[in-house]
């Protein structure tokens, strides 16, 4: 089968990580991958924020379980109280957060979700796992976690669209479950 069709099938969620880095040259590749992702109008008005350090990555946790709890997230509210959730599964060594000012695009929310789609297929081809994050963008208007997204270098206009984790995995991808059926219609 083509590579790149592989991938596409083969790429899952990955939800246990072991701590190893990831090499600047795959990083790197990674981020490309996403930033040739397309755009609306091909605006580009993405930006992506890098987080490698084990402890802004805890302190994201932290601040984003905080916010959720604060802003009466009640969908997140059980993660949130949740001594274990952690946005990187606590092992995974890069957290990318994503987010566009919705003035710059007419589609900042597919924007980055296209972007972030590119990121997670370049990732597996490299052999390294990831996993979308949605809580964030739950809480990216609440008063102090923009305050602390700001202190990250999220612009400020900015809209936090998603975030992920990447990493190796600690042991087997997931099988893929069956795909549901009656979702294609052919006119």
């Amino acid at each position: 089968m083509n590579p790149v069709l592989q991938t596409l099938l083969d790429r899952r969620s990955i939800r246990k990580y072991t701590d190893k880095p990831i090499s600047a040259a795959d990083r790197d590749a990674i981020l490309q991958a996403g930033l040739h992702a397309p755009s609306a109008k091909n605006t580009q008005a993405w930006h992506i924020t890098v987080v490698e350090k084990p402890d802004v990555i805890q302190n994201i946790t932290r601040e984003v379980k905080a916010a959720i709890l604060r802003a009466g997230v009640t969908k997140y509210e059980a993660l949130a109280k949740n001594d274990n959730y952690s946005v990187n599964f606590r092992a995974a060594p890069l957290f990318v957060i994503t987010s566009a000012n919705p003035d710059e695009t007419s589609c900042p929310a597919e924007d980055c979700a296209v972007l972030l789609e590119n990121m997670f297929l370049a990732a597996h081809s490299l052999g390294i796992g990831s996993c979308w994050i949605n809580q964030l963008g739950c809480v990216t208007d609440e008063p102090e976690f923009r305050k602390f997204l700001t202190s990250l270098g999220v612009p400020t206009a900015n809209k936090v669209q998603g975030s992920a984790c990447f990493g190796y995995a600690d042991g087997p991808a997931p099988k893929a479950p069956p795909r549901r059926e009656g979702t294609v219609n052919h006119v």
